[in-house]
């Protein structure tokens, strides 16, 4: 099962949607910690962290993602876990992949579709009032910013030191960097 997970790890690597983060624990290698960010829509600026479930039948079953961070969204029930059976109903080994996987929890942020919701309070502010939602999805990624930033990640008892974390960058350091940026300098530089 190991070599699946190590290869599943590889496809990924290789595959990974632009914004995901994945690394597996330390701990398992079933469980991968992740972080999702979010440059448009109504999720814009979020980072929301999530966890990985690898079943023990792997690749003959589907893995199930958690959201660390809370969202606010009709496929993401209360306790974060994002419906998976909507878009994977039968998980096929070798066919069906983590990295699919990911990329269709990426799109979940753009599309917000409330057939099969998960959790219904989301789905009835969808249909209620957009703009209630809106602000319901923006007090989300406000509270992802704090929670990375002031590490009030008390929702990870399972921490293994491997999770992502965030810290906010100094204006100074930040002009040095768009400095050297815009200066066009190739080298590699160090972020402090």
């Amino acid at each position: 099962r190991d070599h699946e997970l190590f290869a599943e790890y590889k496809l990924l690597c290789n595959n990974v949607p632009s914004g995901v983060y994945v690394v597996p624990s330390f701990k398992s290698l079933q469980v991968w910690h992740g972080m999702i960010f979010i440059k448009i829509g109504m999720f814009a600026d979020g980072c929301f962290k999530f966890n990985l479930y690898i079943p023990d039948n792997f690749p003959y079953a589907r893995p199930s993602l958690r959201f660390v961070t809370p969202v606010f969204h009709p496929q993401i029930k209360a306790s974060g876990e994002l419906n998976l059976a909507k878009a994977f109903p039968t998980w096929t080994p070798r066919k069906d992949r983590i990295w699919h996987l990911l990329r269709y929890t990426k799109r979940c942020f753009f599309s917000i579709n409330t057939f099969d919701a998960t959790n219904p309070e989301a789905a009835e502010a969808v249909h209620k009032s957009i703009d209630t939602f809106r602000n319901r999805a923006k007090l989300c990624v406000e509270r992802s910013i704090k929670m990375n930033i002031t590490e009030e990640s008390d929702l990870t008892p399972a921490d293994d030191g491997n999770v992502f974390n965030v810290s906010p960058l100094p204006s100074i350091e930040l002009e040095k960097i768009k400095e050297k940026l815009l200066s066009g300098v190739k080298a590699p530089f160090a972020v402090p």
